[in-house]
């Protein structure tokens, strides 16, 4: 019962990031929409796609989009396919991709890897997920980092918090925190709400809302 109930989780999870590095099962998968602004002046819109689905031996095809108001942020097709044995609960995962990030043709990889575990008797995961994004020849890209702890909260709801570090090659690094709390809002349905704050070189707040979908 845990170890589905976390597989649930991460299914549905997707965030500013990925659902992490638990493998799916042929023909499962989630979807997820989401958009964030800036709540004092109604301006940076960041509307967010984000889908994965189980295609067999653990490994996961994806597609991951991201548009702010002015240009695309990324638009990057993917494979993930777990590696190691780490078990059951403790997932680990490499992953490929190629896309444009940052207006630029792109190669992405990644890595990530997991721990399941109950917090005060109810299932929760925590999940580190790293990815370098290299554009064309001139070796320019961006690193980002996110560390995720999440766990469920009753009645199908969720909550979670994450860390996310990023350091992109032609500006300061960066660091936001974003918790959030998913609402039960059908079968396999969660409706996000959440905020987005910088903490270091960077001051924006954003309120963020989004939909995720198991099948």
């Amino acid at each position: 019962m845990l170890r589905a109930a976390l597989l649930l989780l991460l299914w549905l999870w997707t965030g500013p990031a990925a659902a992490g590095p638990w493998p799916l099962a042929a023909g499962e998968g989630h979807l997820s929409l989401g958009i964030e602004a800036d709540p004092t002046e109604g301006t940076g819109h960041y509307a967010t796609l984000y889908g994965e689905r189980g295609i067999g031996a653990g490994r996961v095809l994806g597609l991951d989009l991201g548009h702010s108001e002015d240009s695309l942020d990324k638009a990057v097709l993917f494979l993930r396919r777990p590696f190691g044995g780490g078990g059951p609960d403790t997932p680990r995962a490499w992953e490929i991709g190629v896309g444009v990030v940052d207006d630029h043709a792109a190669l992405r990889a990644g890595i990530s890897a997991g721990r399941g575990f109950s917090l005060t008797g109810r299932p929760a995961w925590m999940a580190l997920e790293s990815r370098a994004a290299i554009f064309d020849e001139d070796g320019a890209g961006r690193i980002e980092t996110d560390l995720t702890l999440g766990a469920e909260n009753g009645r199908g709801n969720k909550w979670l918090v994450q860390l996310q570090m990023a350091a992109p090659s032609d500006r300061s690094p960066y660091v936001k925190i974003a918790p959030a709390y998913a609402f039960a809002a059908g079968p396999g349905r969660h409706l996000l709400l959440g905020v987005t704050a910088g903490v270091v070189n960077t001051s924006d707040t954003r309120l963020s809302i989004g939909l995720w979908q198991g099948f």
